[in-house]
């Protein structure tokens, strides 16, 4: 018996977490945190609906919050096995969960100094030392090179862009009487992208997970050069400070680099660049550890600090540094986490630069439904931040081109020379999105699909 459950990821974006049962073996693909909504953030409080010691090992696909967060939460409630991951993303993974844990524990203890809690006490998700304990877990694997747990199953990783370490996971699996195999793409990357590489070929399998994150949408053809570069000019012009939420992995680190890039070819003027995230800050020390997993030419560029640094890039790790950010005047440029907007520091410097109309806010990335991001996409000109309304005179301005998540066109580029499998399983995208990309994979492939609910479990 091969069966695959959704636990995670199914009619949603975030929460990626699929578990996978060969005969008595039970393997997690992913165990990451619900993002958005109310209703899917209470989802992490929720008990998994499996036993956590009765899972054998989790395999990774990169170290984003969506896919990891629930990590620590897994390993208190008694997983003992290893956590499978690419050798950068075992460095991110650690990081990430850090991280996380702070600013949980910062984010518990502003709500209960403000009293903006509920419930007598708000607590985090989990602490820092719940993620010291799942760091003990990590078990790091190089790309390409396959690994047994038991007989049942192996598996191996591919390369597939989208952040450092990032991978879609081959699994090949035998309960006795057939071999099935099956891919999960994980997140898949963009292609041309300075600071990823392009996603390998992807192996032809059985069964296909694959993200649906943009599986309706085509990214803008604009050079984000452009479209950056004329933002910063606008800053610079007005006196204004431009306010970027950015996932601390991959999206910080391109936009660093795009903006040394454009000083240096004098398409900008220098301007002053603060990053308010620890986690961003360490995660750009492993970029450079790893040069040799991204595509980046750092000599060719002028070295690590013209690419990655530089003398106009200020790091911010401490909580009272982030504050002094509040009297910064402009023209200068904040980048700050969460991405989404769901939590972390940004929201502090919003609810400090959105009243004013000389600020700009750069939407970079994917928004989920529910986070102040999507509100701020959709133009919504009142938002709530730690219950406080906020009016936003500030500009916002969306930068499709700077997108770490393939779009369905080049989803079906990436999906080019892949046999057709059995049957494609559409998750990681909002219902529209899934939807989307299940009809180009019918009128285009003829592959059949299905776009599962969450909690629901298949047999293979």
């Amino acid at each position: 018996m091969i069966q695959l459950g959704f636990h995670g990821a199914a009619g949603t974006v975030t929460g990626s977490k699929y578990l996978l049962t060969v005969d008595k073996r039970k393997i997690l693909v992913d165990c990451g945190m619900f993002q958005g909504a109310k209703e899917l953030r209470e989802r992490n409080w929720a008990p998994p609906p499996f036993d956590p010691a009765e899972i054998e090992a989790v395999v990774l696909t990169h170290g984003h919050v969506d896919h990891i967060g629930y990590l620590p939460r897994l390993v208190r409630q008694g997983f003992k096995g290893k956590i499978y991951a690419t050798i950068p993303t075992c460095d991110i993974v650690a990081i990430t969960l850090r991280d996380t844990a702070n600013l949980q524990m910062e984010d518990a203890d502003y709500r209960n100094r403000k009293r903006l809690t509920h419930h007598p006490v708000a607590l985090p998700l989990f602490t820092e030392d719940d993620a010291e304990e799942t760091i003990r877990h990590l078990a790091p694997l190089p790309f390409n090179v396959w690994t047994r747990i038991g007989e049942e199953i192996r598996f191996r990783y591919h390369v597939v862009g989208h952040i450092l370490g990032a991978a879609s996971v081959e699994i090949e699996m035998n309960d006795g009487s057939r071999e099935v195999s099956i891919l999960f793409s994980g997140d898949i990357g963009r292609y041309g992208n300075p600071v990823t590489r392009n996603p390998a070929e992807p192996p032809s399998c059985d069964y296909l997970v694959c993200e649906s994150t943009y599986g309706g949408r085509v990214h803008p053809a604009e050079d984000p050069h452009t479209e950056f570069a004329s933002l910063i000019k606008e800053i610079q012009s007005c006196g204004g400070v431009l306010v970027i939420p950015a996932f601390a992995i991959g999206r910080t680190q391109q936009i660093t680099y795009l903006v040394n890039d454009l000083i240096q070819h004098n398409w900008i003027r220098p301007i002053e660049v603060h990053i308010d995230s620890p986690m961003a800050i360490s995660a750009t020390d492993i970029y450079v550890k790893y040069a040799s997993y991204h595509s980046l030419d750092v000599q060719q560029a002028g070295g690590i600090e013209a690419v990655l640094e530089g003398p106009r890039v200020h790091r911010h790790r401490k909580r009272t540094a982030s504050k002094k950010l509040n009297r910064l005047r402009g023209p200068a440029i904040i980048i700050s986490a969460s991405g989404m907007c769901a939590g972390g520091r940004i929201m502090h410097h919003l609810l400090n630069r959105l009243g004013d109309p000389k600020n700009i806010v750069a939407l970079v990335g994917f928004m989920a439904e529910g986070t102040v991001g999507r509100k701020l996409a959709d133009g919504d000109k009142l938002v709530y931040i730690h219950k406080t309304p906020v009016e936003v005179r500030a500009k916002t301005a969306r930068l499709g081109g700077l997108s770490g998540h393939a779009d369905y066109f080049e989803i079906m580029h990436w999906l080019e020379p892949m046999k057709p499998p059995k049957r494609v399983f559409l998750t990681h995208g909002e219902p529209t999105q899934s939807q989307a990309m299940a009809d180009h994979l019918k009128q285009e492939r003829g592959w059949p699909t299905h776009i599962p609910e969450l909690g629901e479990t298949v047999e293979l």
